[in-house]
């Protein structure tokens, strides 16, 4: 079956009423899809079929019929099944009975009670007595880690713990040991977990069937808790978690599988980074600077000085940083905030050089600072897979799950460009470690071997392209590979592999051209010229024709959760929500008739309402240090977020800041800006605050209040508007979900995006409005004429011309369909 390509149908009869399922799949992936339940214990979603535990048997009705493992057995047409037939259970009771007899039978104490597969199917099963008894085999707890305990009386060795280890995190850090009644869950030499390549992302104890493998930190029973479904955020992957609570603490954190655009799975941030939002020492009151020292002061108190401050510097005396940490309706609010009240366009992100550089290299590039392709697409389409810049298995976990995945099931090849030592670059058809600072130079020298072989296919002929065109002449392979000490055999290897969709070789390349290569990177991670590195890579992508095609594109990880969601919601000194310019006079009149008339009709203290938006660009966070130590710019209102996982501040950025007359510093813990701050305002982490985020493939996601924030800690979306309002400005929000509307009406790439359709899931901007499918990954695609590449949208955005591509089939439902046909199809076939 061709990648991307629909499946093909097949009728089956299941428990007497037919049903069409896709071709390829198992039998218990049919029964699922249809909304019948088999039991099972050793099946787990996107792992390779097991067939271990033996109690999701099938019967198969005809003359070659029989008892089947429904897990590996595929559908075939005309097959009839019966899921619930008396040799079924029969079959599935004789094998618990042989699953008990040294299973403990401690559940009132496991930790597992009340949400055990095994526990589940014998009470389903009605297995109340067990002929097959012996004297109970028992034995320690093992402490793998200090955060995963194994005990060996609860493991039926289903090994999903080890396949999800070796398929999907791609560590191999724990294994089957020894053989037959001695099995055992661990690690090589009983070394602590610490001590080999696990990631502590809590995969092993997450897939567990049973009480086998526990969380140490977890000391409660899941009824005694309430869950709450939300977005990790942490980094711009953007994962789904299930947080668990009770109390107004957090306990734990668990996975919905199939759910969000990680499918359940998580990393060590997602899986265990709520003791960040429940740390000791987040902020929890407001503080005002008396002298050398902060002073904890009542919340109403600091916010009314912050107005009093404010209202000497409305104009371009202000500047405001906002946090790729807070949701989109904070950002869209403090850049209102800073356009219609303080009446400036000095916003941006407080974000690193590295990360500037990758938005302008984008920018630059493609006419958007956005990556290009959904990250779904490598289920799906991806043939090659080219990884950048230091490990994305620690910068994006759960992004580099899908490339150990799809290297699995799919066949996908990867090459590796790092200076990190990570599991992926010894999986990798070809690894290449540049000197530092050779990034761009290698993958300039790749694209000359490109050029050389004649597998160029640009699809874009800008004068800036051309010239990057012909500066290749200087990137010969040979003074290359002699400069940086590679081998020239790997700088060609890995220029053909990308190429060609993995093939390696150059040939016909078919009605549609060789098959889609995509382009992963974490540059904004790193140090040196990323500018250089980042534009690099984007021009390889269009030399290559991998633009504006599934499967293929640039996909940038930047690091904070709403990096993407802050520049979309115009925390951008040159771009309004949605990347129109600030000079733009017919933006700009759409947003004064929705924003200025909030004016109170009476001068507060002086304090000028508004007539008009500000038309030309504002300061970069470049250009407001320069201004600050100028002495152009008095006063900064900076929304940090310093959790664990957070980029390092700027060094220059907070020598500036200490040149200030006023700094309102919005945080959650005690950090450099707040030592700079004239008056710090506690503010909420993500688990504490409703709002949407908006990944690094452009995927918006809900948010959603799990616990309440700590003492006087506030939403920022809640401090602004008290601000605003205590200056004149009417900002009446009483929800995130009233300015996400907002958002939807003003800004055409966000419409049809409001909190009901994002209860259903998440959804890729921009979408057709809400008539048309709410989902599809979304690709840039044609060419502006007179060159460059841009954005545009279609006639409901506005009637701007578009260079966005869409397609409607990538749903999540065929996904899913592809993941189980890849995953039981046999090596001859793949």
């Amino acid at each position: 079956m061709a990648v991307g390509s629909p499946a093909r149908l097949v009728t089956v009869t299941i428990n007497g009423q037919q049903y069409t399922v896709p071709e390829g799949m198992t039998i218990l992936e049919a029964c699922r899809m249809v909304g019948i339940e088999v039991p099972n214990l050793c099946y787990q979603p996107l792992l390779r079929p097991w067939g271990s535990c033996r109690i999701c048997t099938v019967e198969i009705l005809g003359r070659r019929g029989g008892l089947v493992e429904s897990c590996a057995a595929q559908v075939r047409d005309g097959m009839e099944i019966s899921t619930d037939s008396p040799a079924c259970e029969e079959s599935r009771k004789f094998v618990l009975q042989m699953y008990l007899v040294d299973h403990a039978l401690d559940c009132p104490t496991c930790d597992k009670s009340g949400e055990c597969y095994l526990q589940d199917n014998t009470y389903y099963h009605n297995v109340y007595a067990n002929p097959y008894r012996r004297p109970k085999i028992a034995g320690p707890y093992k402490h793998l880690s200090d955060l995963i305990d194994y005990k060996w009386e609860r493991c039926i060795i289903c090994s999903r713990c080890t396949r999800v280890c070796d398929e999907v995190i791609g560590v191999t850090a724990i294994e089957v040991l020894k053989r037959g009644l001695e099995a055992e869950i661990g690690t090589a030499y009983g070394m602590d977990l610490r001590d080999t390549t696990c990631t502590s992302c809590g995969m092993c104890i997450a897939v567990c069937p049973v009480g086998a493998l526990t969380d140490r930190k977890f000391a409660h029973h899941p009824w005694e808790l309430d869950a709450t479904e939300t977005v990790c955020g942490f980094c711009d992957v953007g994962c789904t978690l299930n947080v668990e609570h009770n109390r107004g603490l957090v306990r734990r954190v668990t996975h919905l599988w199939e759910r969000g655009v990680n499918y359940g799975y998580t990393c060590v941030r997602g899986k265990w980074g709520y003791e960040q939002v429940q740390h000791p020492d987040r902020l929890e009151t407001a503080m005002v600077r008396r002298g050398d020292e902060l002073v904890a002061v009542p919340l109403d108190e600091a916010l009314d000085l912050v107005a009093e401050r404010l209202r000497r510097y409305q104009g371009d005396r202000f500047a405001a940083l906002a946090s790729p940490d807070n949701t989109n309706e904070e950002n869209y609010l403090l850049q209102l905030f800073t356009r219609a009240v303080m009446g400036t366009n000095n916003i941006d992100r407080l974000a690193t050089r590295s990360q500037g550089a990758v938005d302008r290299a984008l920018l630059d590039s493609f006419g958007l600072p956005v990556s290009t392709n959904s990250v779904q697409e490598m289920f799906t389409h991806s043939a090659c897979a080219l990884v950048v810049g230091p490990s994305i298995g620690d910068r994006a976990p759960v992004a580099s799950y899908w490339l150990y995945w799809s290297r699995n099931y799919r066949e996908t090849k990867t090459v590796v460009i790092s200076r990190d030592d990570y599991p992926l670059c010894h999986r990798a058809e070809v690894w290449i470690r540049p000197p530092e600072g050779t990034e761009a130079a290698v993958i300039n020298a790749m694209a000359r071997v490109i050029l050389d072989e004649g597998l160029a296919r640009p699809a874009v002929q800008s004068s800036t392209f051309q010239e990057w065109v012909a500066s290749l002449r200087d990137y010969e392979p040979e003074r290359v590979a002699s400069a940086t000490g590679i081998p020239i055999e790997k700088i060609r290897r890995a220029a053909l592999l990308y190429a060609t969709g993995g093939r390696g070789t150059p040939g016909t390349p078919g009605d549609e051209g060789y098959p889609p290569s995509v382009i992963y990177h974490t540059l904004a991670h790193q140090d040196g010229d990323v500018y250089a590195a980042a534009v690099a890579l984007n021009n390889l992508a269009l030399l290559t024709g991998n633009a504006g095609r599934p499967g293929a594109g640039v996909i940038a990880f930047r690091g904070p959760a709403n990096a993407q969601g802050t520049l979309d919601m115009g925390c951008h000194p040159a771009f309004l929500p949605g990347y129109r310019p600030v000079s733009d006079r017919e933006a700009r009149r759409q947003l004064e008739a929705a924003w200025l008339p909030r004016w109170s009709a009476t001068v507060v203290d002086g304090f000028e309402p508004l007539r008009a938006l500000p038309a030309t660009p504002g300061s970069s966070l470049e250009q407001m240090i320069e201004a600050i130590e100028a002495g152009q710019i008095k006063a900064m209102y900076v929304a940090g977020s310093s959790h664990e996982f957070a980029p390092p501040i700027e060094p220059r950025l907070l020598s500036a800041l200490e040149k200030l007359e006023f700094l309102v510093v919005e945080e959650c813990f005690p950090s450099p800006l707040t030592e700079r701050a004239h008056i710090v305002l506690p503010a909420a982490m993500f688990m504490e605050k409703d709002g949407t985020f908006t990944n690094a493939d452009r995927t918006v996601q809900r948010l959603r209040l799990a616990v309440d924030p700590p003492g006087d800690a506030r939403p920022s979306w809640w401090l602004i508007q008290e601000i605003a309002r205590r200056l004149g400005y009417q900002l009446a929000f009483s929800h995130p979900s009233l300015v996400l509307q907002e958002v939807t009406h003003l800004t055409p790439i966000y419409r049809g995006i409001i909190f009901p359709r994002l209860e259903r899931g998440p959804l890729t901007w921009p979408v057709r409005g809400l008539a048309g499918p709410a989902e599809g990954a979304v690709r840039l695609g044609a060419t502006v004429p007179g060159g460059g590449w841009a954005i545009w949208m279609e006639q409901a955005f506005g009637g701007v011309e578009s260079a966005l591509q869409f397609d409607d089939g990538l749903s999540r439902e065929r996904v899913r369909f592809v993941i189980a046909e890849q995953a039981t199809r046999t090596d001859e076939e793949r």
